[in-house]
């Protein structure tokens, strides 16, 4: 189903983003590292409003009734990753470290850039950069 749903819409660069993760770690698997920087990434998303209506439709698709704002996706997210128990999964757990987050938005963008252009907003490397710090532990 989920390949269905991917060939009949498609991805945002936070694939690219953990891409490039999975790349120089191939042991991380490709959900986990989106786990690993979703709260950030969709808190940058949030907090420049670009897409506050759906992101308010994905906490209430989620669960969270009551939702008003855009980081009340990111709360339900949150919410979802502690129900299953994938909420403390780390970057450094799989051996990332801080030196090597610059190399991979390089790697994101050159390997598939693509999915940068279909940005609810436009992210520039420092962006990138800052995501990835955000998400670091």
């Amino acid at each position: 189903l989920a390949g269905m749903v991917e060939s009949t819409s498609g991805c945002i660069s936070e694939h690219s983003l953990e891409h490039a993760m999975s790349a120089f770690h191939p042991e991380l698997a490709h959900g986990a590292g989106l786990i690993m920087i979703s709260e950030a990434y969709y808190t940058y998303i949030a907090q420049n409003h670009v897409s506050d209506q759906r992101m308010i439709d994905m906490a209430k698709a989620l669960g969270k009734e009551d939702a008003v704002e855009a980081m009340d996706f990111v709360v339900a997210l949150k919410e979802l990753q502690k129900a299953c128990g994938v909420d403390a999964l780390k970057m450094s757990d799989y051996g990332i470290t801080i030196d090597e987050l610059e190399a991979m938005v390089q790697n994101a963008r050159e390997n598939m850039g693509g999915l940068f252009d279909v940005d609810p907003m436009t992210l520039s490397n420092e962006d990138c950069l800052a995501i990835y710090k955000n998400s670091f532990r």
